[in-house]
């Protein structure tokens, strides 16, 4: 591994993304080289304003950021596949546009990498604990996806739903990948096992953010999230799936 790509789907966020861009900016990632695509998901606020400040004010990172913009707002999962026909990097973090994930767990969550044998690894949120401020429905309904993943795809996981998805490039010919929304979870993380790839997790910090500060997954994501764990997995012959579990620190 020698590049690191940091792919950002933005939709209106403006109050956070030239925070979290400078702290995705400012973490520490040498000898690693590190790239940083965002592709902002036809924002109807300020978001662009901010991106384009960010750029002005920091020409040393200009010739790593790759922008692209979309005129009109596709969905969570239409952005990343958009962004990811741009990435160049051996891996791929995928960061969400708000400051619920913290870019300053880069080195935890690339680490796995140099065991050559990885290929995905997801931050998981609960694996030192119960992440202090997460509303009761959101803490059931993760539980819940994580439980189903160990159902349906003998994949011991803690964190299903995580934001930090975290993977070697050269897999994605193997995924096949369609969804346009926020069903982008539950769809990577089947495509992931059903190809083959185990997943990795290390655990991650979290500072979770409430519909006044932006946050946009409701609670029928929830739902839709959990359908398509279940109609992915029944779309495929049913056998036996091995899957080598780590949980790594």
């Amino acid at each position: 591994m020698q590049s690191v790509t940091v792919i950002i789907p933005v939709y209106n966020e403006s109050l956070a993304i030239y925070e979290l861009l400078r702290r995705v900016t400012a973490v520490p990632l040498e000898p690693l080289t590190r790239e940083v695509v965002i592709v902002d998901d036809g924002s109807t606020d300020d978001t662009v304003n901010k991106i384009e400040a960010f750029v002005a004010d920091h020409p040393r990172h200009a010739p790593s950021i790759k922008y692209h913009r979309a005129l009109i707002n596709h969905g969570k999962g239409a952005a990343l596949r958009a962004g990811f026909v741009l990435a160049t990097g051996d891996v791929i973090i995928i960061q969400d546009g708000d400051l619920e994930y913290l870019p300053e767990d880069y080195p935890v969550l690339l680490s796995p990498f140099k065991d050559e044998s990885v290929n995905v690894v997801y931050g998981s949120r609960f694996m030192n604990g119960n992440p202090k401020g997460m509303k009761l429905p959101n803490f059931v309904a993760n539980k819940i996806l994580s439980w189903t993943t160990r159902v349906l795809y003998n994949q011991k996981i803690t964190d299903e739903a995580t934001g930090y998805k975290v993977f070697r490039r050269s897999i994605l010919p193997s995924l096949t990948l369609k969804s346009r929304g926020f069903e982008f979870c539950p769809e990577f993380t089947s495509r992931v096992l059903q190809a083959g790839h185990a997943i990795h997790e290390v655990p991650i910090r979290y500072d979770p953010r409430g519909i006044l500060e932006g946050k946009k997954i409701k609670a029928r994501d929830g739902f839709i999230a959990l359908w398509w764990l279940i109609k992915l997995r029944l779309s495929k012959p049913f056998r036996a799936m091995r899957h080598s579990t780590a949980r790594l620190s």
